[in-house]
């Protein structure tokens, strides 16, 4: 019977089956959530939202390394095994096997290929955010000042990546890392150059960061006015850590600051007259948050 000719060779795929089945079960080792507390409450800390992609890009690039190469060759093994069992040689057949195999394992290659340049962004993107949030973190050791953090604020579509709040203004901070050209030379300084609304980096330039940063402070600012039913000025800031920045053009609406500037610019508004803390804005930004126990923030009265 010829149809016996397809169906026995399908014994030769068996091992890769079991292979499958094996590769599956074994995923949620790799299935972490580290955004999340032990009683599955989602955690507002920084850069959460990078680890938690990380961590399913990792899932995804083990699956992809070992489930990849069974996918790819399992129509050689077929085509083998159809060898054995059939009655005439059909060269056409065999090199439609080879040709199905050749393209899924160039499909495969190149969806790692993409999973390596995935992670290697997030992390970082990641280190970035840990960055800024490190330098951050020492402003709630300075005394006689009030000052809460918000880390990952949900906004419509996009998070902020930092809210902060002192006597003497409310920050809407977003950070943003850029690779280094290939061309660069090793341990050179990385510098930019500001213009207006675009930044001209070394192989190239664009505005998409800035009118980012532009796009969270008037969401906080009509947000906040809103459900504080009163005008609520909010300052734009965007951080691009490890770089130094050229300024030509400064943005009017969002202040741009390179590597280790946000202490400094935070401490130059210090200068100003201090306001005191206002429940309304920080129940406010604990609502954003989702979870009144997930933000990070510390007050000290003068």
């Amino acid at each position: 019977m010829r149809w016996l000719e397809y169906l026995l060779p399908l014994i030769f795929l068996t091992p890769l089956f079991a292979t499958a089945v094996v590769v599956l079960g074994l995923r949620h080792l790799f299935q972490d959530k580290p955004g999340f507390s032990p009683s599955g409450h989602r955690l507002r800390q920084s850069g959460n939202r990078f680890r938690e992609r990380l961590a399913e890009a990792r899932v995804r690039l083990f699956l992809a390394g070992a489930m990849g190469p069974v996918l790819a060759i399992t129509p050689l093994i077929y085509g083998m095994g159809r060898m054995l069992f059939s009655s005439h040689q059909d060269w056409l057949e065999w090199s439609l096997y080879g040709l199905i195999t050749t393209i899924a394992a160039l499909i495969v290659g190149a969806f790692m290929m993409a999973l390596s340049y995935r992670i290697s962004n997030l992390r970082l993107r990641l280190a970035g955010a840990m960055n800024v949030a490190h330098d951050l973190q020492s402003l709630l050791h300075r005394p006689h000042q009030s000052v809460c953090i918000f880390h990952d604020v949900p906004a419509e579509n996009f998070t902020i990546d930092h809210v902060v709040v002192t006597e003497h203004g409310i920050f809407s901070l977003l950070v943003r890392t850029r690779q280094v050209g290939p061309e660069a030379a090793p341990n050179s300084p990385r510098r930019l150059r500001l213009d207006g609304d675009r930044l001209y980096f070394p192989d190239h330039d664009e505005t998409r960061p800035v009118r980012e940063a532009q796009r969270a402070r008037r969401w906080l600012h009509e947000r906040l006015s809103r459900d504080c039913k009163r005008d609520i000025p909010v300052q734009g800031l965007l951080v691009l850590p490890g770089w130094r920045i050229e300024r030509v053009n400064s943005s009017d609406e969002v202040q741009v600051l390179g590597d280790n500037e946000v202490l400094t610019h935070l401490q130059s508004d210090a200068d100003s007259q201090a306001q005191p803390l206002h429940d309304d804005i920080l129940k406010a930004l604990v609502r954003l948050t989702d979870d009144q126990q997930s933000h990070h923030a510390l007050s000290s009265t003068p």
